[in-house]
């Protein structure tokens, strides 16, 4: 979550700079972004060059234990 979408770009690259530090990698198909925003303001977040899409709704699911 960022407060911005500079720090939402930032807490991205972040993310797979530290994941490629460990061997792993972190899939634009994968991934979607979500803003909340009351001007309806679009993001533009990129992974290694590549958009992420932005999603516009999102399903929440929720795991029961036994």
């Amino acid at each position: 979550m960022g407060g911005s979408i500079a720090e939402l770009q930032d807490l991205t690259t972040r993310l797979t700079d530290r994941a490629r530090a460990y061997g792993m990698e972190v899939s634009t198909e994968k991934r979607k972004i979500m803003t909340n925003s009351m001007n309806n303001i679009s993001a533009v977040i990129s992974i290694n060059s590549q958009k992420v899409e932005e999603a516009t709704s999102f399903k929440y699911l929720r795991a029961t234990l036994c």
